[in-house]
C-alpha cells in the first residue's frame, strides 16, 4: 500500500520554493530594471551592465529551474494534486520566461530585442500571477 503524501512536508517545501523564488526575484530586479528603463528611455546599455546581468540572469535562471525540479519531485497530496500540476505547470511558463528574456539580450553584441524582452515580461507576470493564485488555493 501507497503511504499518503504528508501535507506538512508538501507546504514546507513549496513555501521554500515561493521564498526563494522571491528572493531571486528581488535580486535580479536591479538588472531587469536597467535594461526596463533603457529600452523604455531609447538609452544606451553600458558594456559593464551587460556582462554583469549575463552572469546574473543565467544564475537566475539556473536558479529558477532548480526550483522547477523540486516542485516535479514533490508528492501532493490528493486532494490537491490537480493544482498541484497547474502550479507546476504556471512555474514552468515562468521559467520559460526567464529564458526568453536572457536570450532576448545578445551579450556579445550589445543589443536587446525589445519585442521579444517585452513578451517575456509579460510571460513572466502572467505565470507569477498564475503561480500566486494556484499557491492560495492550496494554502486555503
Amino acid at each position: 500500500m501507497k503511504r499518503r503524501a504528508d501535507f506538512g512536508r508538501y507546504v514546507s517545501v513549496l513555501a521554500e520554493v515561493m521564498e526563494t523564488t522571491e528572493n531571486m526575484g528581488a535580486k535580479l530586479n536591479p538588472f531587469f530594471e536597467t535594461f526596463r528603463k533603457a529600452l523604455d528611455e531609447g538609452k544606451d546599455i553600458s558594456p559593464e551592465d551587460y556582462d554583469k546581468t549575463k552572469a546574473e540572469f543565467e544564475k537566475g535562471v539556473e536558479f529558477y529551474e532548480n526550483n522547477l525540479k523540486k516542485l516535479q519531485g514533490l508528492e501532493a497530496p490528493i486532494a490537491i494534486i490537480g493544482v498541484h500540476k497547474k502550479l507546476v505547470g504556471a512555474y514552468r511558463r515562468f521559467c520559460e520566461g526567464c529564458v526568453h528574456m536572457n536570450s532576448s539580450i545578445d551579450y556579445a553584441g550589445r543589443w536587446v530585442d525589445a519585442e521579444q524582452f517585452d513578451v517575456s515580461e509579460k510571460e513572466q507576470g502572467n505565470a507569477m500571477d498564475d503561480i500566486a493564485r494556484l499557491v492560495k488555493k492550496i494554502m486555503r
